[in-house]
């Protein structure tokens, strides 16, 4: 554990070399706007009349050509990403517009600003244009790993996330109860069930918080709140590591504690599914605040779809240990010597999580992931 925690740094601040770009310049007397927007994103929709309005009248504006780009698209969250690097957008949101060597983020400062820009400004050959005169597409940008999320960090923070007292004590009781019953067999098949129910809740609440984010268009926002809230939940642990059970601490609440026993004492197979969401869903303030870091992360970065492997990876190395720790009871393991274990060290396991956390979110505010 002291080993893991150490390794932290390394892994969450890894650089790379910093990305080049390509700058071309107008050769016409046409100007693109390039409209970035996501669907049922509401200040998306405030911004659309204007766009649609300049887009279909050609008399008025003759001179300007608009592209409008849905971030959930694959492609159109690519050419987001780069305009968003190209223009050293940090902190990335819809709706977005792209005009010439400018661009106006938000529906208040879009309406503000866009229209008064195309009628008043008519030079367009003076313009620098930071994207191509017609179309994205060509523009060239070596990518900047230091700006994309990568697997190490993924696997790091499940695995990290995953090294928990919350889930580990329910595990074990349950486990034990099993054993005492004398039901190997029923304990593995009751035990999976548990961290099947686990990583299924958590994957499929990840999948909806992140939906929640980006069709709200709300990247921006959830990203500087999320690395808040990291560093804020990794000072607590971190707390807890020197002065455990004094003052505000991160566990699952002592009126909830009583339901699970409840159900992990029936140690049926239903009973493990309710189990497995509940203690998902309970022991979110031990460990959300590193889980809504990386959807922040994935929500500003990448499209739904392309979150999905990210997520799954994710939920897996989180529930890894679940899965040492049941095979391992199986194996001969008393689960008394295991719960002495957990109990022994879990101020490092809050050593760990709270590292973890402040350095994703310094990292996030950064602007170094």
């Amino acid at each position: 554990m002291k080993v893991i925690t150490l390794l932290l740094i390394l892994i969450i601040l890894t650089a790379s070399p910093i990305y080049a770009q390509e700058i071309l310049e107008c050769t016409d007397n046409k100007i693109d706007v390039h409209y970035f927007y996501s669907t049922g994103c509401s200040h998306c929709a405030n911004v659309r009349p204007l766009i649609d309005k300049i887009k279909e009248d050609k008399n008025t504006y003759p001179d300007i050509e608009i592209y409008i780009h849905e971030t959930h698209d694959e492609d159109d969250h690519n050419l987001f990403n780069t305009a968003c690097s190209i223009f050293n957008i940090q902190s990335k949101g819809v709706p977005l517009v792209i005009i010439g060597d400018t661009y106006y983020q938000g529906d208040k400062e879009i309406l503000e600003n866009l229209k008064k820009r195309i009628t008043v400004d008519k030079n367009f050959n003076d313009y620098t244009c930071q994207l191509l005169c017609h179309g994205i597409q060509n523009v060239t940008i070596e990518e900047n790993p230091d700006t994309q999320i990568t697997w190490p960090l993924v696997i790091t923070s499940g695995l990290i996330d995953g090294i928990n007292p919350c889930a580990f004590a329910v595990l074990i009781f349950l486990t034990a109860t099993l054993i005492a019953i004398g039901n190997k067999r029923k304990m593995i098949i009751t035990g999976t069930v548990y961290i099947i129910a686990v990583y299924m809740t958590y994957f499929v609440a990840g999948i909806g918080l992140l939906s929640v984010i980006q069709y709200a268009g709300i990247t921006k926002s959830i990203y500087t709140l999320a690395a808040s809230i990291a560093i804020i939940f990794g000072l607590i642990n971190i707390k807890d590591f020197f002065w455990h059970g004094k003052g505000i601490s991160l566990k699952i609440p002592q009126s909830k504690k009583a339901t699970i026993s409840r159900y992990a004492k029936r140690a049926t197979i239903p009973s493990a599914i309710v189990l497995g969401f509940l203690v998902s869903m309970f022991e979110l303030p031990c460990t959300g605040g590193i889980y809504f870091a990386i959807i922040g992360l994935l929500s500003s970065k990448m499209t739904q779809a392309a979150a999905i492997p990210y997520l799954l990876v994710y939920n897996f190395f989180f529930i890894l240990p679940l899965i040492i720790i049941l095979i391992a009871v199986y194996k001969g393991t008393d689960p008394k010597t295991l719960e002495k274990l957990r109990l022994s060290e879990r101020k490092w396991m809050k050593l760990a999580l709270g590292t973890l956390m402040i350095l994703l979110g310094i990292a996030m505010l950064g602007g170094y992931i």
